[in-house]
């Protein structure tokens, strides 16, 4: 038929393809609406579930601020206790906007209100009695709030859990819609112009172009089989009109059999289905059927050489062009996933035992080995100051060593302790002024700096989001370090400079970026050190000089080490031997 025959041919072409094209935009625009809402109800899932962790971590700060509390008494403490009791009923007022329309969420949060309102009663009990609290009331008010944290952790999971739950609903009805989106839009294109090109192109034309298109798909089959060998998956179709299975072939080698060996059926496959799995993937098949979209589950098999393998399946309910419904699936071999899944499991496990054990070494070291260390320095002076003139010269210098011994040792885990609170999980970052933890650090040296009649210049330093004890107790240990190296008869100098670097312009920095940092200097008067060992100097325990002429332990610069890296920033050391020492903080921008 050509165009000069048939214009009525072309008029009801031209009509049905602006019909077409009016539906396009139509379906188009319902869609894009779709998905918009679906995104907003995703990004409020994960909104609550942000909430939800904030809330959980900001009580997890409570409770190691009324611990911090009860074994140091720190003053500045109840402020903060206060102020994150503020903050946790803030959080509270949030979740119960943003769950309002979701009652199962709400009656979990009136039960987290409920126990941390007892939280607070036992924060608060421990902040008015504290003074005349013994050592078992302290020890009882520990455990009362370890066990309302731990009935606080199984009610945030169960929010979570919940929050998780409808996540996945969530996210798997915008992927679909998504998914459908180019699909609905290019059908119905591609219709239009099949139509509209029907009135201008030869009846030869249409018969080469089929010929063409089935040698592609006869080519996208194989390259199909193929990519279904090499990802290890296969694939079947089930037409929910007839009942009647097919499998690609290597949904049959999945099973450790030739393809095609057995006529596709669901009573067949089973037959594969390791015996503690079968009635869970025969309630999945009995369910699927009504299921517009298969959720992906996981079930073990037993090959027909005897080998144990983990498969998932999945799928997804569409309708061809007869109009019958064919539910479309995968089969993928993830037993090398499942075995990795469990050996991590197994790691973590490992990890949790270890940080306990950890846990288990600070109890030790601040309380099992302080208290007797705490006597034996009170024993030792008490001797000293009543009973060393009636002891041996050679006893006396005895005694006085092992008053030297027990101060170094005391130092020694005060330090470890300091390391290991710098290696902790819990790193809360906060948008803070340097100079007031400057402050903070001088403040902490006050009785040093004056006895030395030091002199301590610095430039303005920036607000940083950092951890503010951990750059505090940075600042006190390189100040320190500075005071301890001085010259004998000399006042020390330290000066602070500070300046706005990239990391491309800076040779110290591994990194070759546009990354601004901050670079602040420590420079120093002091004896300094040979420059050989500008790296070893921020190694545990390594010390430069002899115990008995400088005291220390060698690990406050190692603890700088840590700080900076927990900042994901870097600390440099340079020295010269009798002019003084500098070393160069870098901390990023965010």
């Amino acid at each position: 038929m050509s165009v000069h025959k048939s214009p009525l041919f072309l008029r009801i072409v031209f009509v049905l393809a602006i019909f077409i094209m009016l539906f396009v935009s139509a379906l188009t625009y319902r869609h894009v609406e779709s998905i918009t809402k679906s995104s907003d109800m995703v990004a409020h899932s994960y909104k609550v579930t942000v909430e939800i962790e904030q809330l959980y971590t900001n009580i997890k700060d409570l409770e190691i601020e009324r611990r911090n509390f009860l074994l140091t008494n720190n003053d500045k403490l109840p402020s903060q206790i206060k102020f994150s009791k503020s903050i946790i009923k803030h959080n509270i007022k949030n979740l119960k906007e943003l769950t309002k329309d979701n009652p199962k969420q709400l009656y979990l949060i009136k039960k987290a209100e409920k126990l941390i309102a007892e939280k607070f009663k036992i924060v608060d009990y421990a902040l008015k009695n504290y003074k005349t609290l013994s050592r078992n009331n302290i020890k009882s008010n520990l455990l009362q709030g370890k066990k309302v944290m731990e009935r606080l952790s199984n009610v945030i999971n169960e929010m979570l859990l919940l929050e998780k739950k409808l996540l996945i609903v969530r996210d798997e009805k915008n992927d679909s819609l998504t998914d459908s989106t180019p699909t609905v839009i290019y059908i119905t294109l591609f219709t239009t112009i099949a139509i509209i090109s029907l009135a201008f192109v030869k009846i030869s034309r249409d018969l080469e172009e089929t010929r063409l298109n089935n040698e592609q798909l006869a080519l996208n089959n194989e390259s199909n089989n193929l990519a279904e060998q090499i990802g290890e998956y296969g694939t079947w179709f089930l037409n929910l009109e007839t009942n009647e299975y097919t499998f690609s072939e290597n949904e049959y080698r999945l099973l450790g059999v030739e393809p095609y060996s057995f006529k596709a059926s669901l009573e067949d496959f089973l037959k594969y289905i390791h015996p503690e799995d079968l009635k869970y993937v025969q309630d999945v098949s009995s369910n699927m059927v009504n299921q517009d979209k298969l959720i992906p589950f996981t079930y073990r098999i037993i090959r027909a050489d005897g080998q144990l393998r983990y498969l998932r399946g999945n799928g997804k309910t569409v309708t061809n062009k007869s109009g019958e419904k064919i539910l479309i699936g995968t089969t993928s071999d993830v037993t090398d996933e499942v075995v990795a899944n469990k050996s991590i499991e197994e790691r973590n496990i490992e990890l949790e035992a270890n940080n306990k054990e950890l846990q288990a070494f600070n109890y030790v070291a601040s309380h099992d080995l302080q208290e007797p260390l705490r006597k034996i320095q009170t024993f030792i002076s008490r001797l000293i100051d009543k009973d060393l003139n009636s002891v041996s010269e050679s006893g006396q210098q005895y005694l006085l060593k092992i008053q030297d011994s027990s101060e170094r040792m005391r130092l020694l885990i005060d330090d470890l302790l300091q390391f290991s609170r710098t290696n902790k999980a819990e790193k809360v970052f906060e948008s803070t002024c340097l100079n007031e933890l400057l402050e903070n650090a001088k403040h902490e040296l006050t009785q040093i700096i004056e006895d030395k009649n030091a002199i301590i210049t610095s430039d303005s330093l920036p607000h940083l989001n950092v951890i503010p004890f951990q750059i505090q107790q940075l600042f006190t240990n390189l100040i320190n370090n500075s005071l301890k190296y001085g010259k004998e008869n000399v006042a020390p100098i330290i000066d602070i400079k500070v300046s706005e670097v990239k990391a491309s312009d800076e040779i110290e920095i591994p990194v070759n970026d546009q990354s601004k940092y901050y670079k602040i200097i420590f420079s120093d008067n002091g004896i300094g050190f040979d420059p050989q060992y500008s790296k070893k100097i921020f190694l545990l325990f390594n010390r430069l000089h002899n115990k008995d002429e400088y005291s220390g332990t060698g690990i406050g610069l190692a603890i700088c080490k840590k700080i900076m890296d927990n900042h994901k920033g870097f600390i440099f050391a340079e020295g010269e031997q009798n002019v003084g020492a500098k070393f160069t903080i870098y901390l990023p921008f965010s």
